[in-house]
């Protein structure tokens, strides 16, 4: 693609668009196409400002070995875009993989553009043979059953010539024998293929366990940040199809490959009888070849686009199911309905239209290949009438025709469609695994033998990522600064939107702050490891999430070591044991998704039991007790009076009432402490949080 222009809004425009189109029938994800676009843009922006409308660009667009090269020149004077440029074209930059070049040559500065479509076969294949250690020996054993296929299979047609000719000159003898040579020919080709079979299987299981086990882990460790701009349909279709596509790979290839010598070899039969019908032969198939090779290049540029349609529609089911509730009460099904039916008519329209193509590209192969048949019976007919060729040795080519004719350009189209699926599963998984666009969580190396529990914000400033890079994130924490000290109960108080949830956020390090400092025991937490930071915190939330499993599971998955004491110990604490006893199963009674067949504040105290199971020191309460009834609440509040001295506690409630005992309370307004001190304190000294206690009576 190339376009030529002045810096005019229009063709500025013009430009922008053309990019969008030619990246997205490309097959550029939707991430690098707006940012492709909105970078050439700012560029392009930037020049006119500076230098005026009247001044020319060129635009060329390649679409290269997987690679989408924009090379944009214009001319004019001297200016790197790239380090004058706006804030918006610094945000797109530093979310490109590849960042773009410039330089300025004779009259003209020049900025490439390099976006990854999709990487090669070896590398994807070096990547998953990765994760077949410990089976790559049962591989091998199967590659080998398979070539022994192979030769069996290319001696299978010409026995069978041979006793067709056997039979019609009566030959006795020589009919037992050749009937005996095909038994044993089909009895071994039989045995290798179920070792093959079996070895194969064996290396499919553990590959998969692998990569799901691996991803699992990889998307555990993907920062919350990424993991709240993806959505949960993007990482449930990776760790499902694209895993399962992935693990069968080699077992595919290889069985792919054994197909296509085995077609090799029947060419080679071909060319050993008759080297001129052989080359007639080869180019027949070479025809067709070409149609199913332009059939899957095409396909390939439409899958992708069909799957990122997909995951949007599979990402938004999650997200129904999840808040179904929430869908019924609000009346609102039917504008979900609305909006589902839109993401599912865009995915299957999209899937429709590559069928469609790729069924246009396999017909016109399939017709060709009706008259390269036709063809080939007639050149058989008349080398037989010119006397050429004996009847026999047309026959045996006949039969081998027959079996690379329609099969071979079919097992080609499997080949290449399997290579397709294969390269684009392999890319989804690396992504998550070992691409940038997933940002992972990084700890520091430092470990705390002994945590005392003190916090410290110092000056921190935290907003959360926004979705549109175009735009400044809004800040929620803003300079904020307060001390914990280590076993005291500390509250934090505010309307809602102040930033109290992110502050626990914080200090668990869901986030990371953008600027200044939180401190546990006086190290800053980007230098803790992991297992200082997370196992020395236990956060209760307001809507805590519970598995579909039993309340004993529940808590096993925090402590798979719990003891029956510990179990029953911690329910009581949380004031949940009699309710569990109350129910038919007991501890082994099933609660359902998110805990959906418990009360509010049944799931509350049930977090909070869990909680209790950690060896923790610092614990954080996050409305975690807005469910609960007074009587339920006064008895949590025991519990946690109980643990004063011993571990730090935070807590955020709405309800004044519960937190007067706190030793230090913190009244937050729009990210900042507005002022602290104590409950008597706080309602001579801090007129807002007065009020707010005021209006609770």
């Amino acid at each position: 693609m190339k376009l030529k222009g002045n810096l005019s809004p229009d063709r500025i425009n013009e430009a922008v668009t053309q990019v969008l189109d030619f990246s997205e029938k490309n097959g550029l994800n939707r991430d690098g196409r707006v940012r492709l676009s909105v970078a050439l843009e700012e560029i392009l922006l930037e020049y006119r400002e500076r230098y005026g409308e009247s001044v020319l660009f060129q635009l060329v667009v390649l679409n290269r070995n997987g690679n989408i090269h924009v090379c944009l020149r214009v001319w004019c004077e001297r200016l790197d875009p790239l380090r004058s440029g706006t804030d918006i074209l610094r945000r797109v930059l530093s979310r490109m993989d590849d960042a773009p070049t410039w330089e300025y040559r004779s009259g003209y500065n020049q900025i490439d553009f390099t976006s990854a479509v999709y990487s090669t076969m070896l590398k994807n294949l070096r990547f998953s043979w990765e994760y077949m250690r410990g089976q790559r020996q049962f591989f091998l054993i199967a590659v080998v059953s398979q070539l022994i296929s192979v030769v069996l299979s290319i001696a299978s047609p010409v026995l069978s010539a041979r006793i067709i000719v056997a039979y019609t000159q009566s030959m006795f003898d020589q009919i037992i024998l050749l009937a005996l040579s095909i038994f044993a020919v089909r009895f071994i080709f039989n045995l290798v293929l179920f070792v093959a079979n079996r070895s194969y299987n064996r290396v499919y299981n553990k590959t998969l366990s692998n990569l799901e086990g691996t991803l699992v882990d990889a998307a555990l460790r993907i920062t919350q940040s990424s993991m709240d701009e993806n959505g949960t349909g993007l990482f449930i279709q990776r760790l499902t199809g694209d895993t399962t596509r992935l693990a069968t790979g080699f077992n595919t290839l290889a069985d792919m490959s054994t197909s296509l010598l085995n077609y090799l070899g029947i060419l080679g039969a071909v060319f050993i009888i008759s080297p001129p019908i052989f080359a007639v032969v080869l180019a027949l198939i070479i025809m067709q070849g070409i149609f199913e090779r332009l059939r899957n290049a095409r396909v390939n540029v439409l899958d992708r686009i069909y799957r990122e349609s997909n995951e949007r529609f599979t990402g938004f089911v999650g997200e129904m199911v999840k808040g179904s509730t929430d869908v019924k009460v609000l009346n609102s099904a039917e504008a979900f309905k609305t909006e589902l039916a839109a993401r599912i008519n865009d995915a299957n329209d999209k899937r429709m239209y590559m069928q469609s193509k790729s069924w246009a590209y396999r017909l016109a192969r399939m017709e060709l290949g009706a008259f390269c048949y036709l063809g080939f019976m007639v050149l058989l007919a008349y080398l037989i009438k010119g006397g050429s060729l004996e009847a026999v040795t047309a026959i045996i080519l006949f039969n081998y025709y027959s079996q690379l004719d329609y099969s071979a350009i079919a097992a080609l189209g499997d080949f290449l469609e399997f290579v397709r699926d294969f390269n684009l599963s392999a890319e989804r998984v690396y992504e998550i695994l070992h691409g940038n666009h997933f940002a992972k969580e990084h700890f520091g190396e430092k470990k705390l033998e002994v945590v005392r529990g003190a916090v410290e914000f110092s000056h921190v400033t935290f907003a959360y990522k926004s979705f549109d890079f175009l735009r400044e994130p809004r800040d929620i924490l803003k300079d904020m600064s307060l001390y914990i000290p280590a076993g005291k109960t500390a509250a934090l108080v505010g309307l809602s939107g102040s930033g109290k949830s992110t502050t626990i956020n914080l200090i668990s390090r869901l986030y990371d702050t953008n600027r200044g400092r939180i401190k546990i025991d006086g190290v800053d937490i980007r230098e803790l490891d992991q297992d200082t930071i997370r196992s020395n915190i236990a956060v209760v939330s307001q809507k805590p999430y519970l598995f579909n499993v039993s309340i004993r599971d529940n808590l096993r998955m925090i402590k798979p070591d719990m003891t029956e004491e510990e179990m029953l110990s911690v329910c009581k604490k949380a004031c949940i044991h009699e309710d569990i006893m109350n129910m038919t199963d007991g501890y082994d009674t099933v609660i359902g998704e998110g805990g959906v067949n418990l009360s509010g504040g049944q799931r509350q105290r049930l977090a909070i039991a869990r909680a209790f199971l950690l060896d923790y020191k610092i614990l954080m309460l996050d409305e975690a007790t807005s469910a609960l009834d007074n009587i339920t609440q006064a008895k949590i509040q025991e519990t946690l009076m109980g643990i004063h001295g011993e571990k730090t506690i935070i807590i955020i409630a709405h309800r004044l009432s519960t937190i007067i005992n706190a030793d230090i309370i913190f009244f937050i307004e729009d990210g900042r402490v507005l002022n602290s001190g104590t409950h008597k304190e706080l309602l001579n000294k801090c007129e807002k949080y007065r009020l707010l206690y005021e209006g609770e009576g």
